[in-house]
């Protein structure tokens, strides 16, 4: 009797993340548009999965994370560095868990620049009858999918910070993301060459609004 429940909980949890790995992985749809939430909450980050390699234009430049803080007073910190110790980490063990860890930083930064057609089709579609939404606001206004991104970066920056600072004495923080761009392979032995970068700064964000607090 036992061996007979222990199975039929055990298909049960394979079926639900069977369906949840689905939802996540197929082409978007309204179903999972819906449950978009849900699915990203589950699959994040443990089970994230980046199809980049697989891309019409592969990856090609070196993601690094960086967060700063700011105390109640109002004195900013430094721009904290949360990529390069990871990278040298897993540069000195493959099959270490920090791995995963970078994964996180690259993973959120894609998922909040992803620019999807049918995905902005589906979200338009889903307020383009309330009262509250203007057109221009429509275009402006990123998808579910993007915030998340983005929510996974400040998610990220608040634990480092917390590592760094007091978490009682942190008001405010905000993360930037560094793009560094591969060498092109016609400047491989060229030594003077200068690597491009491009930033991203996302806006300051409270504590207590970062918690749900508010």
């Amino acid at each position: 009797m036992k061996k007979k429940i222990f199975f039929i909980v055990l298909s049960c949890i394979f079926a639900f993340h069977f369906c949840m790995t689905a939802l996540y992985v197929l082409p978007f749809n309204p179903i999972s548009h819906k449950l978009n939430k849900a699915v990203n909450s589950y699959i994040n980050p443990l089970f994230t999965q980046n199809w980049q390699l697989f891309a019409p234009e592969p990856l090609s430049s070196t993601i690094y994370v960086y967060v700063q803080a700011k105390d109640k007073q109002g004195e900013e910190s430094e721009w904290i560095d949360i990529s390069s110790p990871l990278y040298e980490a897993n540069h000195k063990n493959r099959f270490s868990p920090v791995s995963m860890l970078n994964r996180l930083g690259t993973g959120a930064y894609l998922q909040a620049v992803h620019i999807d057609q049918l995905t902005y089709k589906i979200e338009q579609k889903t307020t383009e009858n309330s009262d509250d939404h203007t057109q221009e606001n429509q275009v402006k206004e990123l998808t579910n999918y993007q915030r998340g991104g983005i929510q996974q970066l400040y998610n990220l920056g608040m634990y480092y910070a917390t590592n760094f600072f007091d978490e009682k004495s942190i008001d405010m923080i905000r993360v930037r993301v560094e793009s560094k761009h591969a060498i092109p392979f016609s400047q491989r032995n060229n030594k003077a060459y200068e690597q491009k970068k491009s930033y991203i700064t996302q806006e300051w964000i409270s504590v207590s609004k970062l918690k749900g607090e508010i």
